[in-house]
């Protein structure tokens, strides 16, 4: 056996999956875990320098707004004159390490000598020095800073702004109103601070490694930034506009309300996460934000995960060698095993059998082997003589097969110069023997018996069944009978004895091979259809009895119909309408209409129907047996009177439904051309001949009442049946019309008005049926 399928190295690759996969289960929690708390610990820090570096801010914008205060509390205190303002405030500027200069400026008439101030004082050692602005023509007082601080209730921080004279630096500056004891406005002063002040405080938050700050002023001007696009040159809002930077916009909207804001966000154009923390200065109106970047932080955790990994490699695998080596204990035993199973799998059942002595699995598995070879032995001679016995059964299936195919009749032709009848019939059984049957014979040498049934079950047992059933037909009908004689006769003979409660569907007839007319009886069978000489195919709707087997039915009810030449009936079982294709759809009663509507030759309208239930189904198991059968005539030609095939109306039990079958004569006398008075006449006298049959048939239940109505160039025959009571409407008695209509019995003008119309007229009792003939001239015959 090949090293790649051993079960030692099965066992090896499987343990080091499993344990890989604990592993790999380990890291993921482990570094999610790790991921979390480093994440955590560093908003923590991030959020504690944010409050740190805002404190140190504001404790130094503190102190330059307590040396703003001192100065102008000591001048409302003290009155000082013009030297001794500027020397106060050079004191207090040299005291503050903040500030850089100041500027005090004070309205007319507030020095002892009357004259306005506006003086700057720098810190020398700062590099900054003193200059008297109204002496340079300075017009301090139009300034808006200045009108500003005059209205000004609090002190307030200007935007950041490029000073030329205190050195070419970026400077803020804290302006205060300065009040007289009254409230009257005195004047102003004003502290200056470098931008690089507070950079210098901010500095500490640099050394971490990922950490960025950003210092904005009281109205959006970023002052100090990591981009140097950005600081000094624009606002807040002008940076998330030009920069994308839409993840800020809330940040934006916090620092113009002056609240604090932590939060999480992703830098648009890199994708880089980020945690910032936006920190309020007090009510100075300035904002810090400290930026936490996640990356820096999270690079130093993989790299640890990276060489935890390699190291779990590394065991994995010294781990995956020690597993082989002992596989390899348990193994070979197994090997000695599959090395004898071989030798079984080719026959040798004598191949020695080792490991039968170990009192472990390999031991009782090595004599679960010994015990299955001698099994098998046996095992192979019951197949033997079962494969013997089945070819026996299948070459008596295929001679039952030949048998019951021998059964069926072949193709029968009736014929002479002036009419033929061709009987022809195709079966397919799902299996070797089926339950299906047809059947046909010539009673003389004009009339022809046909039957096609359908067994409810299938194999040997429905074929016993089907042949005793065909014996039962064949024998009733033999004896002359009409179909509905023969099947109530095989009804109650197959009733007898039946107790696997086995039944069969038959539809059974006579045809005239003469005239092409025949008679049909139902016994739970599916309608048959006719099929016309011009193509056209429909169903006929044929009333029905039970099967037989069931029950032994009252009669079961002829249906009487004429072909014309060409004409073809066609039989056939539920093998057919009921054949499902692979997707389990059935091949249904519309594809049977339109596979007869497709076939022209009588000798092949069997086979072609098969043949399409075959394509339909595509390869799909035949789930029943399959049977056709196919009646085709063809006469010498129209009669003298060039009558139209027969058409069969039934009237319905319900005597409110007859206008129906009234509507549907009209319609068919209209299509076929005849006059208008002939119509009315045709109605009148259908009318009163089926009313009067069911109205006074005898019988206590519903009955048969049909009319077969055929069409001629001069001439409408009538044919009427009903199961009624014997009744013969021509014997009866004309009424008396001279008579006064008070003095007159009731009834018989019907009968009366019947004779009146018709120009021939007949009645007969046929069996159990009343049989009454009638004939109208059409009056345009001869035009």
């Amino acid at each position: 056996m090949s090293w790649r399928d051993s079960l030692r190295t099965k066992l090896m690759l499987w343990f080091g999956l499993l344990v890989g996969v604990l592993l790999l289960l380990g890291f993921v929690a482990a570094f999610l875990i790790a991921r979390q708390l480093i994440i955590a610990g560093a908003q923590e820090r991030t959020r504690y320098e944010a409050a740190q570096t805002a404190a140190r801010l504001h404790a130094s914008m503190e102190s330059v707004r307590i040396t703003g205060a001192s100065m102008i509390g000591i001048f409302d205190n003290l009155a000082l004159d013009r030297e001794a303002t500027i020397k106060t405030l050079q004191a207090l500027l040299d005291a503050d390490a903040s500030t850089v200069g100041g500027l005090i400026a004070l309205e007319p008439g507030v020095l002892p000598d009357g004259a306005p101030m506006a003086y700057y004082v720098g810190v020398e050692r700062r590099g900054v020095a003193d200059r008297d602005l109204i002496a340079l023509g300075y017009n301090v007082a139009q300034q808006p800073w200045y009108r500003r601080t005059l209205s000004a209730d609090k002190p307030w921080w200007s935007e950041p702004y490029f000073n030329e004279t205190a050195g070419g630096h970026w400077m803020t500056t804290l302006n205060l109103p300065l009040r007289g004891r009254h409230g009257a406005r005195l004047g102003m002063v004003s502290l200056d601070v470098p931008i690089a002040r507070w950079s210098d405080l901010v500095q500490p938050l640099h050394r971490i490694r990922g950490q960025r700050p950003a210092l904005f002023a009281p109205d959006g001007t970023i002052a100090l930034h990591a981009d140097p696009k950005a600081a000094l040159k624009t606002t807040l809002d002008g940076y998330i506009a030009v920069a994308g930077r839409s993840d800020l916009q809330d940040m934006s909207a916090a620092r113009a309300q002056g609240r604090r804001f932590a939060f999480t966000h992703v830098l648009p154009t890199t994708g880089e996460t980020r945690y910032s923390v936006l920190e309020p200065i007090a009510d100075t109106g300035w904002a810090l934000q400290v930026s936490m970047s996640h990356k820096p932080l999270l690079a130093e955790l993989k790299r640890t995960i990276v060489r935890l990994a390699l190291i779990a490699v590394l065991a994995l695998l010294l781990c995956a060698l020690l597993v082989r080596r002992m596989a390899a204990r348990i193994t070979t035993p197994l090997s000695d095993l599959t090395g004898s199973a071989s030798h079984f799998a080719d026959g040798e059942f004598d191949y020695p059998l080792h490991q039968t002595d170990r009192r472990d699995e390999v031991g009782v598995m090595a004599r679960a082997f010994d015990n299955a070879r001698g099994s098998i032995k046996r095992q192979m001679v019951e197949i033997q003589d079962m494969s013997t016995a089945r070819q026996k059964l299948e070459s008596e299936l295929d001679i039952a097969r030949e048998i019951q195919l021998a059964m069926l009749p072949g193709a029968r032709v009736l014929g002479t110069d002036g009419w033929r009848l061709q009987a022809n019939a195709r079966l397919e059984p799902a299996k070797a023997v089926g339950g299906d049957f047809y059947s046909f014979f010539e009673r003389d040498s004009h009339t022809l018996w046909f039957a096609i049934g359908d067994v409810s079950d299938k194999g040997v047992p429905a074929a016993l069944f089907m042949a005793r059933t065909m014996t039962v037909l064949e024998i009733a009908a033999g004896l002359g009978g009409s179909p509905e004689i023969a099947l109530k006769e095989a009804a109650q003979r197959l009733l007898e004895g039946n107790d696997t409660c086995m039944f069969a569907t038959v539809l059974c007839g006579l045809i005239d091979a003469r005239s092409g007319e025949f008679a049909l009886a139902s016994a739970g069978h599916e309608p048959p259809a006719l099929l016309g000489a011009d193509g056209s195919a429909r169903f006929i709707e044929l009333p029905s009895g039970p099967p037989l087997g069931v029950a032994v039915a009252e009669h079961y009810p002829i249906w009487r119909g004429r072909l014309r030449s060409g004409d073809a009936l066609v039989a056939y079982t539920d093998g057919v309408t009921e054949a499902f294709d692979a997707e389990q759809r059935p091949f249904g009663n519309e594809r049977l209409l339109a596979s007869l509507r497709g076939t022209a030759e009588p000798g092949t309208l069997c086979g072609n129907l098969v043949a399409d239930v075959h394509r339909f189904a595509a390869g799909a198991a035949q789930s029943d047996d399959i049977t056709v059968l196919s009646l085709h005539w063809s006469g010498g030609g129209d009669d003298a009177s060039g009558m139209r095939a027969a058409l069969h109306f039934l009237a319905p039990q319900d005597r409110a439904r007859l206008p129906d079958v009234f509507a549907s004569v009209e319609a068919a006398l209209a299509e076929a051309g005849v006059e208008r008075e002939r119509i009315g006449d045709v109605r009148l006298i259908v009318e009163e001949v089926m009313c009067n049959a069911i109205d006074y048939g005898g019988q206590s239940g519903g009955h048969e009442v049909s009319l077969e109505l055929g069409i001629g160039r001069d001439r409408v025959d009538l044919l009427f049946r009903d199961d009624g009571r014997p009744f013969d409407p021509l014997a009866q008695a004309p009424p008396d019309l001279d008579a006064d209509v008070q003095d007159r019995p009731l009834g018989g003008l019907g009968l009366y008005l019947i004779r009146s119309l018709a120009d021939e007229a007949a009645y007969a009792r046929e069996g159990r049926y009343n049989v009454l003939r009638i004939v109208l001239l059409r009056p345009d015959a001869g035009e």
